[in-house]
C-alpha cells in the first residue's frame, strides 16, 4: 500500500465541476467494459455529488475512477446515519490491489464519524458484480449482509430506505435487491468461475442475488465506525506489508454502475 501511494493520487472533485477533457477519459477508460452509451454516461455523472479520480503521479495519467453521493438517513429511532454511495467506478486491472478504493472511504468518513450530528457513517453500493461485495468481506469486520453475522435492525433499515429511495420499485425489499431492465457491466468484467464459486463470501453473495444472470444488483452496507476502520486499515497496511513492486491481478474493487 505504502509503494502504491507512493506512485498514484487521489483527487476528489465536485462531480458538476469535471472539464471536458477528463469526462473524455473518464468515458475511454469505462464504456469498452459496460453496456452504456455516452448520454446515459453523463446523466449518471449528474446524479453524484463527487467524482474520486485515481491518476499516476508521475504523468497523470487516468487509471480509473469512482463516483461518491451523499445523503442523510433518518431513522426511526430518531436518530440520524450519513451515507456514502460508490458507484459509477472502474479502475483498471492492474491497479485493483494497491488500495485506492479505501483511501477514499478512510478520507471521505472521517469528518462525519466525529461529528455530534450523526449516529454512524455507512458506505454502500448495489454491487453488480461481486466483487465490490468481496472488497467488503475482505477489508471489513462488519457489513451487511454478511454469511457470518446477522443483519442489524439499523443496517436493515439503511438498505430499505436506500432502496426505495433511490430505485422506487425496482427494489426487492425481501432480497435487498434491485432489479436492472439490462446487464450494465459486461461479461469479461461479470462472469463467476467454478473456482469463485469455491469462495463462501462469492457462494453467499450469489445466494442473496439470484437475479444476478439478468443484472441485478445487491445493496451491500458497511458501518464504518472506529472498530470497522481500524480493522480497514490493519488490513491494507498488513498486505502491503513488505511488498516491493505493484502487482497485476484481478483482486475485489468496487465496480458498480447504476
Amino acid at each position: 500500500m505504502l509503494l502504491a501511494i507512493t506512485r498514484t493520487a487521489i483527487s476528489i472533485r465536485p462531480a458538476h465541476a469535471l472539464d471536458e477533457a477528463t469526462l473524455a477519459r473518464m468515458w475511454a477508460l469505462y464504456a469498452p467494459h459496460h453496456n452504456i452509451d455516452h448520454v446515459e454516461f453523463r446523466d449518471k455523472l449528474a446524479t453524484l455529488d463527487e467524482v474520486a479520480l485515481f491518476t499516476l503521479r508521475g504523468d497523470r495519467t487516468l487509471i480509473g475512477f469512482c463516483g461518491l453521493r451523499h445523503r442523510v438517513v433518518e431513522l426511526s429511532t430518531g436518530g440520524r446515519v450519513a451515507t456514502f454511495y460508490m458507484g459509477l467506478t472502474y479502475v483498471m486491472p492492474e491497479w485493483r490491489s494497491v488500495g485506492l478504493i479505501q483511501r477514499v472511504v478512510i478520507r471521505r468518513v472521517l469528518s462525519p464519524l466525529i461529528s455530534p450530528r450523526f449516529h454512524r457513517v455507512y458506505f454502500w453500493a448495489d454491487c453488480l458484480t461481486f466483487r465490490p461485495y468481496l472488497a467488503m468481506a475482505r477489508n471489513l469486520r462488519e457489513y451487511y449482509p454478511s454469511r457470518t453475522q446477522v443483519t442489524s435492525d439499523e443496517g436493515r433499515e439503511v438498505i430499505a430506505t436506500l432502496g426505495r429511495t433511490y430505485y422506487g420499485d425496482s427494489f426487492d425489499e425481501m432480497h435487498g435487491t434491485v432489479r436492472k431492465q439490462v446487464r450494465r457491466i459486461k461479461a469479461h468484467e461479470a462472469g463467476v468461475s467454478a473456482a469463485d464459486l469455491q469462495d463462501p463470501d462469492i457462494e453467499f453473495y450469489m445466494e442473496c442475488n439470484p437475479g444476478y444472470g439478468r443484472g441485478d444488483g445487491l445493496i451491500a452496507v458497511c458501518p464504518m465506525g472506529v472498530r470497522n476502520l481500524a480493522h480497514l486499515l490493519r488490513r491494507q497496511l498488513g498486505k502491503r506489508a513488505g511488498s516491493n513492486r505493484i502487482p497485476v491481478t484481478r483482486e475485489p474493487v468496487i465496480a458498480c454502475a447504476r
